[in-house]
């Protein structure tokens, strides 16, 4: 795996205090990426995971989407897990050395003809969302962006926050996460928004995208950040989706 640099690291802890804001946020998101050839047989076997007892146990939220990422990636599907915290990343961990459950996931998913393609673990630093934003949200955009300097990138990115959330063009649930290991292209962080669907998601970017707000924001971060790839995934299920705003 790709480790961030600790210098990174260091100002992601920071983050979560000196310098977070109204919508600060903790918790930790394991993805991994797959390139399914059989779609129908790949929901299928993660679902028999999902409602296994090694997975119920953890008492967290976990989610198969659908994805399309611009560029080469062969990347057709994601498997998300997200964890309140580190204890619970651990604790996942830890079950999965000895989850014959898990087992049997990697082994029907390799006889059905589905490759791993990526690995990663994400810190979340921002987010906003509801519990009825779960529920609700089956469309989410996101921008997986490369940056040289973190600090500045998150002090213009909660500026941009603020103002948009003033002229009301936001939208209802977004967030921002640190890549902490992995990372699909290799991006520093990982951007979001969600949406109920894919119409909703087209015309609110369309707004955003157009907006005084976000051209400032382009014109004060592009000579230390780029957007290495940009997605929109569809949620096909979640599990236990309720525990994620618990």
């Amino acid at each position: 795996m790709k480790f961030i640099k600790s210098t990174l690291f260091a100002t992601l802890l920071l983050s979560t205090s000196a310098i977070a804001q109204q919508f600060a946020a903790t918790g930790v998101h394991a993805g991994f990426g797959v390139n399914s050839i059989n779609p129908i047989a790949t929901f299928e076997n993660v679902s028999k995971f999902m409602e296994s007892e090694d997975f119920k146990k953890q008492g967290i939220t976990a989610a198969l989407y659908e994805t399309t990422i611009n560029g080469s990636d062969d990347t057709t599907h994601l498997i998300e897990f997200y964890y309140p915290d580190a204890a619970s990343y651990q604790k996942a961990v830890d079950i999965a050395a000895t989850s014959s459950a898990a087992a049997e996931l990697l082994t029907t998913a390799a006889q059905n003809g589905t490759t791993n393609t990526s690995d990663s673990v994400y810190i979340n630093v921002r987010e906003k969302i509801t519990a009825a934003d779960v529920e609700n949200n089956k469309v989410f955009y996101v921008w997986r962006v490369e940056t040289t300097d973190f600090p500045r990138y998150l002090r213009e990115w909660d500026k941009m926050i603020e103002e948009i959330e003033e002229e009301g063009i936001a939208g209802d649930s977004y967030g921002m996460k640190v890549a902490f290991a992995g990372a699909l292209h290799g991006e520093s962080l990982f951007v979001w928004a969600g949406y109920e669907n894919q119409q909703a998601m087209i015309e609110e970017l369309s707004v955003f995208n157009a907006s005084e707000s976000f051209a400032r924001f382009n014109a004060r971060t592009q000579g230390y950040s780029s957007i290495v790839a940009n997605e929109i995934s569809t949620q096909l299920a979640i599990w236990n989706g309720a525990s994620y705003t618990e």
